[in-house]
């Protein structure tokens, strides 16, 4: 059976994003959880804006003490450059196991439909939801992989996918780099794509990603395997790659290559403060940011190729 690690970090609310950050790049979480919200009959009945939660694979080795110490030390730099320790929190940290089924229904608690964009509706797979005008329903269920659009760095690909397929006026392909629930490949294909590659690290979310395809009717257009940008095949008109920026950095002449000539890039997982290092990549790679969509500290650089001066 599935277990997965949770990891509880009292905050200030102020100080989410970062500490996302700080459990993501350097205690290596696959995902985040950053506001919880309970519902009943459309109204908040609970909210927690005061944890975030991190998700580690389970281990035998886990050492809580560890993770303690590497977040008070980060916590203290802040102090020392002149932060006042009131407006950070405490940063006490707990941890738990979960198995398969707890992750399932913590999703089914706190995860409603939402809209994003113009159009797009993301909806768990256990919720009714009646369609208007000219919506577009990606039916989710996460399983054990991450990805439901709550996140800022999700959204922010989701409006742009919807944005770009706008302008594009026509069928296109897309390569989705991390893809873990393939929400953003699936989203590419209900938006016009006529084909869509997902790749990730993680062996065990592809068949979580290929179940979401069948529940959204477009598994005969989509496809995910194991791996990661250099082993995805041809040129697509949309690459995107939600990871984290160190990773972004490293694998930026693979994504360059999956580029058709006239392809648009979307990068995200980066945190504003960290742009500057995106840049010199895309630089060294002749690729340009056409523009930066931000949400709550985090952005989403849309990407060109820089045209050769005739």
């Amino acid at each position: 059976m599935n277990k997965h690690i949770e990891i509880l970090v009292n905050i200030n609310p102020v100080w989410a994003e970062y500490v996302s950050e700080l459990l993501i790049n350097k205690i290596g979480c696959l995902g985040i959880v950053t506001e919880e919200k309970e519902f009943k009959d459309e109204k908040i009945i609970k909210a927690d804006l005061e944890t975030v939660k991190g998700y580690l694979p389970f281990t035998e080795d886990f050492d809580l003490e560890k993770i303690r110490i590497i977040l008070q030390k980060d916590r203290q730099d802040l102090i020392f450059s002149g932060i006042k320790e009131e407006t950070l929190g405490n940063w006490s940290v707990i941890s738990r196991e979960i198995k398969e089924e707890e992750w399932a229904d913590n999703w089914k608690k706190f995860w409603h439909p939402q809209k994003i964009g113009s159009k797009i509706v993301i909806c768990p797979t256990w919720e009714d939801y009646k369609q208007k005008d000219d919506e577009i329903i990606i039916k989710l269920d996460p399983g054990s992989a991450f990805g439901t659009g709550t996140h800022p760095t999700t959204r922010l690909c989701l409006t742009a996918l919807e944005k770009i397929s706008d302008e594009l006026n026509g069928e296109f392909s897309v390569a989705d780099v991390g893809m873990g629930s393939g929400i953003l490949a699936i989203t590419g294909i209900k938006l016009g794509a006529y084909n869509a590659t997902g790749v990730d690290n993680d062996a065990s979310v592809i068949s979580v990603a290929i179940d979401n395809a069948k529940k959204n009717n477009v598994e005969d257009k989509c496809r995910f395997f194991t791996g990661s940008a250099k082993d995805i095949q041809g040129e697509y008109d949309i690459v995107v790659a939600n990871i984290l920026t160190e990773v972004l950095v490293t694998i930026m002449s693979d994504l360059e290559k999956l580029l058709k000539p006239e392809g648009i890039l979307i990068l995200s997982g980066i945190i504003k403060r960290k742009l500057p290092e995106i840049e010199t990549a895309l630089e060294k790679n002749l690729l340009k940011i056409k523009e930066v969509p931000e949400e709550e500290n985090w952005v989403a650089p849309i990407v060109t190729r820089i045209k050769a001066d005739l």
